[in-house]
C-alpha cells in the first residue's frame, strides 16, 4: 500500500493513487461520484480478470463455429467508421457472459448471489436489471446492450489514443504474447490448437490474429483513458477545490460525538379501538419517552457523567447490572454517516461551526429522541504517514488464536522493540529494523511504509485508532494488537496540508469531467455514435444461448 515505488515513472504513480482516492472519496462525499459508464467498468475488469477465466477454469463451454466464416464477414454493430463483426461480437458478448459468471462465483463462496445463475442459459433467466418501462431484462438482453457499450468504449478510446500518437511499449508487447502462449499452452493441455481453443472459448470465427488485435486495443484503450482521467483531475484548480469546499463544507468535515437514542415503541389499534384514541395513545407513549429522556438529560455534566447515567438507566430494574457503556461514540463520523445514525437535526446540531466540545443537546426525531454530546466539535482531517513492523500470530486459523499464540508474538514484538530502542531510535534504523523482521509483505521493501493514510481508508481499528490519535507527533513509537497480530509502530509524519477535503474533491471534479467528456466522446450522434444490426446480434446470442443449453444436456446425461 505505500506509494513511493521508484521502479514506477511519476505519471504510474500518480494513476494509481488517483485509483486509490477514488474509492476512498466516495465514502467521504454526499453525492456519488461513481457516474462512469458502465463500459469503462466492464473494460478495467476485462482487462485484469476476464481474459484469465478460460486460463484458470480451463473450457467452461464449448462454443460450436459452425459459422465461424460467415461470422468473420458480416457486420453485427457499426462504431463510428468501425465495423464490428459477427465474430468480435461474440467476443464481446463471451467476455460479459464470462465476466458475470466469474464474480457469481466469487459471491457464491461468501453466502451471496448477484442474481445471475450459471446453471440456466442467459435468455431463460430475469436479470437485476429493468428496462425505461420497469420490465426485467433477461440476462441475454443486459449481456448484448453491455457487449456493445463495451465495444463502443474500447473502439472509442483506440481510436482516441491512435490519434494522440499513442504506442505498445515493450513491456506490453511481451505482456501480450505472454497471453498469447498461456492460452496456446492450455489449448495444447486440452489437445486444442490455439484457434480452435480460442473458438471455444470465445465463439464462432475467433482466431489468434483477433485475440491478438483484441488485447493491443484494449491496453491502448485502458492506458489512454487512465491519462485522460489523470489530465482531467489534474486541470482541477485549488480555487475549484475551495469554493466546493466552502459552499458544502458539511460533505467534507467530520466530528467526534456520542450518543444514545431513547426509541419510540410503535403501537398498533386493538380491538374496538379507533384511531383518534390510537393517535392519542401513540402521543402518551412518545411523551414518556422523551421524558425519560429529558431526566437523564439534566444529569449530563459531562462525557463520563453520560456514560454513567446511560448505563444507570438500562440497568434499572435489572437483578445482574453491568458496568457496560450502552452509548454510541462515533469518533470522525461524517454528517451523512450521523444523520443515517440518529436524524438530520441531529446532524446538523454537530456539525454546526458554532459548536464546542462539552456541547449537548436532546433531539426528537421521527424512530426515536437522541441525547447528543460533542466530543469534538467539527474539524477537516488530514492524512499521517506511519511505519509498522508486523509480527503475526503463529497459527492458520486467525479467527481461534489461543492465548499462548498471542503471548510468543506479543513477546517478539517486544523483544524487537527494546532492541530498537537500545540503538539510536532514529526513523532509520526503525526501516532497517522492519525489512528484516516484519510479516506483512507489501510493506517490507519500504521498510513498512504507508503513506497518505486516511481514516477513510479501512484500516483495523486499534492500527488507526493509534496511527490518528490527536497527541500523536513525529518519533512517537508504540505496539498494538489486531487480528493479524502485533504492530510495533513508528509516527512519521502529520501531513497537516494533505487535507481530505482537498483529495477527495479534486478526486470528484475529476471525475465529473472525465463522464462529460465520455458523454461527448461516446454521444448518439458523435463521431462513435452506435449502428445495431439486430440479426446478427440476436444471431450470435441465440448460439451462444443454444450451445449452453446443449453442454448442460450433456452434463445432465
Amino acid at each position: 500500500m505505500a506509494k513511493n515505488e521508484s521502479s514506477k515513472s511519476k505519471a504510474e504513480v500518480y494513476r494509481e493513487e488517483r485509483k486509490a482516492r477514488i474509492a476512498k472519496a466516495a465514502k467521504k462525499n454526499a453525492k456519488s461520484i461513481e457516474k462512469r459508464t458502465a463500459a469503462a467498468d466492464i473494460l478495467k475488469k476485462v482487462v485484469a480478470v476476464v481474459l484469465a477465466v478460460a486460463i484458470v477454469g480451463g473450457i467452461a463451454w464449448k462454443i460450436v463455429d459452425s459459422l465461424g466464416v460467415i461470422e468473420r464477414a458480416v457486420t453485427a454493430v457499426n462504431i463510428g467508421d468501425d465495423k464490428i463483426t459477427a465474430a468480435q461480437f461474440n467476443y464481446y458478448y463471451t467476455a460479459q457472459y464470462q465476466q458475470m459468471a466469474y464474480y457469481q462465483n466469487m459471491y457464491a463462496q461468501q453466502g451471496m448471489s448477484m442474481g445471475f445463475d450459471t446453471s440456466v442459459a442467459p435468455d431463460e433467466q430475469e436479470s437485476t436489471q429493468k428496462d425505461e418501462e420497469g420490465n426485467a431484462l433477461t440476462w441475454d438482453e443486459v449481456f448484448k446492450d453491455s457487449a456493445v457499450n463495451y465495444a463502443q468504449f474500447v473502439y472509442a478510446y483506440y481510436n482516441e489514443a491512435v490519434k494522440a500518437g499513442y504506442k505498445l511499449t515493450d513491456d506490453e508487447k511481451a505482456e501480450i504474447n505472454e497471453t498469447i502462449e498461456s492460452y496456446r499452452d492450455e489449448a495444447a493441455t486440452n489437445n486444442y490448437s490455439l484457434n480452435a481453443y480460442l473458438r471455444e472459448s470465445f465463439g464462432g470465427g475467433f482466431n489468434e490474429k483477433a485475440f491478438r488485435k483484441q488485447l493491443e486495443m484494449e491496453t491502448l484503450a485502458k492506458n489512454y483513458s487512465e491519462d485522460k482521467a489523470t489530465e482531467l483531475e489534474t486541470a482541477v484548480s485549488d480555487a475549484d477545490i475551495k469554493a466546493e469546499y466552502d459552499a458544502n463544507r458539511k460533505n467534507y468535515d467530520y466530528a467526534d460525538v456520542r450518543y444514545y437514542a431513547f426509541a419510540f415503541t410503535t403501537l398498533t389499534l386493538n380491538d374496538g379501538e379507533t384511531e383518534e384514541a390510537l393517535k392519542e395513545r401513540q402521543t402518551a407513549a412518545n411523551a414518556k419517552v422523551e421524558a425519560e429522556a429529558k431526566a437523564i438529560f439534566d444529569k449530563l455534566t459531562d462525557e463520563a457523567s453520560f456514560q454513567a447515567a446511560i448505563t444507570a438507566y438500562k440497568n434499572e430494574g435489572k437483578e445482574n447490572p453491568t458496568d457496560d457503556d450502552y452509548t454510541t461514540l462515533s469518533e470522525i463520523t461524517t454528517y451523512s454517516s450521523l444523520t443515517a445514525a440518529t436524524c438530520k437535526d441531529a446532524a446538523e446540531w454537530a456539525f454546526d461551526a458554532v459548536r464546542k466540545a462539552g456541547d449537548k443537546t436532546m433531539v426528537k426525531g421521527d424512530k426515536a429522541v437522541y441525547i447528543i454530546y460533542s466530543v469534538k466539535p467539527v474539524y477537516a482531517m488530514n492524512s499521517v504517514d506511519v511505519r509498522h513492523c508486523l509480527v503475526q500470530f503463529d497459527t492458520e486459523d486467525t479467527q481461534n488464536v489461543t492465548d499462548a499464540q498471542k503471548e510468543a508474538a506479543q513477546k517478539e514484538a517486544k523483544a524487537l522493540l527494546d532492541e530498537w530502542l537500545a540503538g539510536d531510535k532514529t526513523e532509520e534504523s526503525f526501516t532497517a529494523m522492519v525489512k528484516e523482521n516484519t510479516d506483512d509483505t507489501a510493506s517490507k521493501e519500504t521498510g513498512g511504509l504507508y503513506e497518505g493514510i486516511r481514516t477513510s481508508d479501512n484500516y483495523v481499528a486499534a492500527f488507526e485508532e493509534w496511527s490518528f490519535d490527536d497527541a500523536r507527533k513525529a518519533g512517537d513509537y508504540g505496539i498494538v494488537e489486531t487480528e493479524y497480530g502485533y504492530h510495533i509502530m513508528y509516527f512519521v509524519s502529520d501531513n497537516t496540508d494533505d487535507l481530505d477535503w482537498k483529495a477527495t474533491i479534486k478526486t470528484a471534479k475529476g471525475a465529473d469531467a472525465l463522464t462529460a467528456y465520455e458523454e461527448t466522446l461516446l454521444a448518439e450522434d458523435g463521431e462513435y455514435s452506435i449502428e445495431k444490426h439486430e440479426t446478427w446480434i440476436n444471431m450470435v446470442a441465440k448460439n451462444f444461448c443454444d450451445n449452453i443449453r446443449k453442454n448442460l444436456a450433456y452434463s445432465a446425461a
